[in-house]
């Protein structure tokens, strides 16, 4: 079944204000509009540099943000502590803006994640590498080390509590599409009409949107074919394939990465659950978790979350609760039958 064609672009029903199904879409903004460098007339040249080489490395756009303002910060924090230029820099000076971003706020740093600094990390060896060719190594410039904790994942009783409880159907719309078919972030926000395809029952991902480049075809689950259907017939008949699927205030502009994250903040305030540690992206190891739970092997939990190496796919075998279960199988030396 494919959408029909119309004349109406985007209409919502009216419902009462406390049960309102469909929202007003809100302002879009792109997240480079929030950075600094965008605002700012300093460092063109060091910014123009860069940005060249990762448009030829063909670098992911927010990839290539967070290394612009990651090296606008270095070049304002070394003139205003060292009065120098980052091409003047010295290691013990980078080292030194490193720490700064590592330290914590009471030891007179900004306290970033150890993740965070990494990306201010690779940016300056990639610019010292690439724009001022005098390459750093990791002896120069020392990545943190990075704790890998078990992530918060909701049980199946409990997301589908968050996702059929919700009352805006714009929102249950997104929380579906984010846990029915285990899609990150941007993936469910870059969505289009046409990537939905209700005769086939698959949802596509295209290259462009996805992490790491992996594009793919996920089955469209009933349940999540049905709020879909809904979500389209009340909120957007008249989309054409190549409208966004979640849209801004604009019809041209999808809603943003804050908009949508923020959408599962505020249903899990309602419910009470602000401390229970989930993000937007327990709802795709939750698919992944219960997937697996299902009966699902590896392979096929590989496959749906569209992981490049399996090492990203064991994640689920160590949550999986029913392992304890499992814990009387006896060790094959000791097979009776030899």
């Amino acid at each position: 079944m494919s959408i029909p064609d119309s004349s109406i672009r985007f209409k919502c029903t009216r419902a009462p204000p406390s049960k309102q199904i469909c929202e007003k879409p809100r302002k879009h903004v792109l997240k480079g509009d929030d950075m600094k460098y965008t605002k700012s007339p300093l460092y063109k040249a060091e910014l123009q540099g860069i940005s060249d080489i990762l448009e030829l490395m063909n670098y992911r756009r927010r990839t290539m943000e967070s290394y612009l303002q990651s090296i606008y910060d270095c070049c304002v924090w070394l003139e205003e502590t060292y009065h120098i230029s980052l091409k003047d820099a010295d290691v013990l000076q980078l080292r030194a803006f490193l720490l700064h971003l590592k330290r914590s706020k009471e030891k007179g740093g900004l306290g970033y994640a150890p993740r965070s600094v990494n990306i201010y990390n690779c940016a300056l060896k990639r610019y010292f590498r690439f724009v001022l060719h005098k390459p750093l190594t990791n002896d120069d410039l020392p990545l943190c080390k990075v704790d890998h904790p078990l992530p918060r994942v909701p049980s199946k009783k409990d997301v589908m509590k968050l996702i059929l409880g919700e009352e805006n159907l714009k929102h249950k719309a997104v929380l579906a599409v984010a846990y029915g078919a285990g899609l990150r972030l941007t993936e469910v926000a870059t969505l289009r009409f046409g990537d939905i395809s209700f005769s086939a029952g698959t949802i596509t991902i295209s290259e462009e949107m996805s992490k790491n480049r992996y594009a793919g075809t996920i089955e469209l689950s009933k349940r999540l074919k049905g709020i879909l259907f809904q979500y389209w017939k009340v909120c957007c008949q008249g989309a054409n394939p190549d409208d966004w699927l979640f849209p801004g205030q604009k019809k041209d502009i999808h809603l943003s990465r804050g908009t949508v994250s923020q959408i599962l903040k505020n249903r899990l305030r309602e419910l009470g659950w602000e401390d229970r540690g989930y993000s937007f992206h327990s709802l795709r190891h939750a698919q992944g978790l219960h997937y697996y739970q299902a009966g699902a092997d590896l392979f096929q939990v590989q496959q749906r979350l569209r992981h490049r190496s399996i090492a990203s796919t064991l994640i689920y075998v160590r949550l999986d609760a029913t392992l304890k279960e499992r814990s009387h199988i006896e060790n094959p030396f000791d097979d009776p039958a030899y």
